[in-house]
């Protein structure tokens, strides 16, 4: 049997539902239709139920963490002991299940908390850590992880760097598009899907 990580489980998944604790202490005060996605000008433009938002949502984020842990845990097992890289990967979920939810709380309590400034400090912060690790995860380790899977570790090596630059180089940006309107932060995303898209297709023009 594939050896689960049961520690980092359990404590992430224990993350997720945290924001499950602040739906219960904030329940009467909250509306029983509430916003749960917003555009990039802070306007709610997805609404569900108040029993949904406060304890469907973090329960689907656990159930999604699970899932990618347990993936990843028996995914590695094979590789030998867990990269940093995986470590970090599978706090992301945890991390976006409460900034989410509180955000999904706070905005019909009245808050001013500015959406799209919050969810772009989070993103971008991310950007920059995962773009660190890439760099630093083996060939073997990732080997069926990654499409297209470059054809030897040289070209992996110069994948990985070019990878790891461009999140660390967005991730910054998004940071700095924080001070400015929406349509600079629609930008700096925009060119990151191309030019994610672009090495892509290098990596798949080097590996024919």
């Amino acid at each position: 049997m594939k050896r689960i990580d049961w520690k980092t489980l359990i404590i992430t998944c224990t993350v997720c539902l945290l924001p499950i604790l602040f739906g219960i202490i904030f329940y009467e005060r909250l509306p029983e239709i509430m916003p749960i996605h917003f555009n990039m000008n802070n306007e709610p433009n997805g609404f569900a139920s108040k029993n949904f938002a406060l304890f469907g949502l973090p329960a689907l984020m656990a159930l999604l963490q699970i899932f990618c842990c347990v993936i990843s845990d028996i995914n590695g097992e094979k590789k030998g002991k867990k990269s940093k890289f995986i470590v970090v990967v599978q706090w992301i979920i945890p991390i976006l299940s409460v900034v989410i939810s509180v955000i999904t709380i706070e905005v019909p309590l009245g808050s001013t908390v500015d959406v799209r400034r919050s969810v772009l400090l989070v993103l971008g912060i991310l950007f920059m850590i995962i773009g660190n690790y890439m760099p630093k995860t083996s060939y073997e380790e990732m080997r069926g992880k990654m499409h297209p899977m470059p054809k030897d570790e040289k070209v992996y090596r110069k994948a990985t760097r070019l990878i790891g630059y461009t999140f660390v180089i967005f991730g910054l940006l998004l940071l700095i598009s924080i001070a400015f309107e929406a349509i600079i932060s629609w930008g700096v995303i925009v060119m990151l899907v191309v030019i994610l898209f672009m090495e892509c297709a290098w990596l798949f023009v080097k590996n024919r």
